[in-house]
């Protein structure tokens, strides 16, 4: 497919890299000549040196007829004016990253039809959920909702102490209704069959029903606590909206920030929040502030390198839980190796969100697993699929090793990925695979 994007910042490129990956041909347009040389040289994608509210820029572009036109630029007004010269000029989809007009359009004014936006994409909001999983569920590596609620997901870390590592899975009498899709063991991911062990220390992705993702806390001797209070540091975009909603889960939130005017906005925009105007590199802040009491401290400044010097001074403090918010995936082997839990960063939400929309007839969501080495995919069997029809034994010879179909979603009942399982028209599917079987997965249902 076709896609153009407007801005080579950081979220830009990024996702201009992702989706030609992923074979998809990327036209990328931003003012800065320099910025669009450096990505010549990370990707394969073709670069435009203008302006993205250029109508005559605009004009050229959409004879090319982009199947999607992503206006990411960090400036919310610059992204909703390109979308409209887009969207007049041509009939392609429109999608908007937006910072400060929240997750949605206004209620009081359907922006989506003043502006000519098909899709909002709130990316700061979207890493601030991510984040706020970690810390709820906090015995959790990762957990996400699929199916309308219907379908689980969870990442566990067995613990030290597991004495079954010498079980088959397929011997270990797991909670019904559960599928293990996914087990990371230190750097290496393993798409698990029956045979396969568990192993201390593995990182688990299970997939199924509610009911039994409840009993794995039994099965693997894992306490549950709520956290009342978290510590937050860097005033980011994502730290206002993660302070948001803990704030609306009851948990206390103090939040650190060094620059003074960005702490004055914070105050006004947090009144239930306690803001701290003080360096969170300080190391006389943690006994100061008694940070290591704290349930869990999350580094969320927009540099990785200040998140990952952070989190490793929270670390060798003692705090219990510590998260950091990590921009470049290429940066999660060193906070993962620190001890240090990652939350990828907005950039990674909008290029999952991207990938769904291009195929949305079919694919619901995209969740990256493991620091994006796997990645969780929602998707709906189409009413002429050939595959309808089939049963999973029969299927299984057709796939690759790195896909696994975990769940399957039918008007509420869930069944795990067994040989017998069938699929029909209008099923929700939850495929665990390798980032570039996507399309795979799109050419097998649709």
């Amino acid at each position: 497919m076709k896609i153009a994007i407007l801005g080579a910042g950081s979220t830009g490129t990024y996702v201009a890299s992702v989706l030609s990956q992923e074979a998809h041909d990327v036209t990328v347009i931003d003012r800065d000549a320099d910025a669009l040389a450096e990505l010549n040289r990370q990707a394969d994608v073709a670069t435009v040196v203008g302006s993205g509210v250029d109508e005559h820029l605009l004009s050229g572009l959409v004879e090319t007829k982009p199947d999607l036109f992503f206006a990411a630029t960090g400036e919310d007004a610059v992204n909703l004016t390109a979308c409209a010269l887009v969207k007049n000029l041509s009939n392609c989809r429109t999608a908007a990253r937006i910072k400060t007009l929240g997750s949605s359009p206004s209620k009081s004014l359907d922006l989506g039809r003043l502006f000519y936006v098909d899709h909002f994409i709130a990316a700061e909001q979207m890493a601030a959920r991510d984040v706020l999983k970690k810390i709820t569920h906090s015995g959790d590596v990762a957990f996400a909702h699929f199916a309308h609620g219907a379908v689980l997901m969870r990442t566990i870390q067995a613990p030290v102490s597991w004495t079954h590592s010498g079980v088959p899975i397929k011997e270990l009498k797991l909670p019904e209704n559960l599928v293990v899709g996914l087990v990371r063991r230190n750097d290496a991911v393993l798409f698990p069959h029956g045979d396969d062990f568990i192993l201390p220390g593995d990182e688990v992705t299970f997939v199924g029903e509610a009911e039994g993702m409840h009993e794995l806390d039994r099965f693997f001797s894992v306490e549950k606590k709520r956290v009342k209070s978290v510590v937050l540091i860097g005033g980011s975009s994502v730290a206002l909206h993660l302070a948001r909603f803990l704030l609306a889960h009851h948990v206390a939130v103090r939040l650190i920030e060094k620059n003074a005017g960005r702490c004055l906005e914070l105050a006004d925009l947090l009144p239930e929040a306690t803001v701290i105007h003080r360096d969170g590199k300080d190391p006389a802040l943690y006994h100061e502030e008694q940070i290591d009491q704290t349930e869990a401290l999350v580094a969320c400044t927009d540099d990785d390198g200040t998140n990952l010097l952070i989190a490793s001074m929270g670390k060798h403090l003692g705090c219990r839980k510590v998260i950091a918010l990590v921009h470049d995936p290429a940066h999660m082997p060193l906070f993962e190796k620190a001890g240090i839990e990652p939350a990828m960063s907005a950039r990674v939400t909008v290029a999952n969100r991207l990938l769904a929309l291009l195929h949305e007839k079919s694919i619901l969501s995209v969740t990256s697993l493991s620091g994006g080495i796997a990645q969780i995919v929602e998707l709906k069997i189409s009413a002429g699929s050939k595959k309808a029809g089939v049963r999973l034994a029969d299927l299984r010879g057709h796939l690759p090793k790195d896909l696994v179909v975990a769940a399957i979603e039918n008007q509420g009942t869930v069944t795990v990925g067994r040989g017998h399982s069938m699929l029909c028209p209008d099923d929700t599917v939850i495929a665990i695979c390798s980032p570039h079987r996507i399309e795979t997965l799109h050419e097998l249902f649709e």
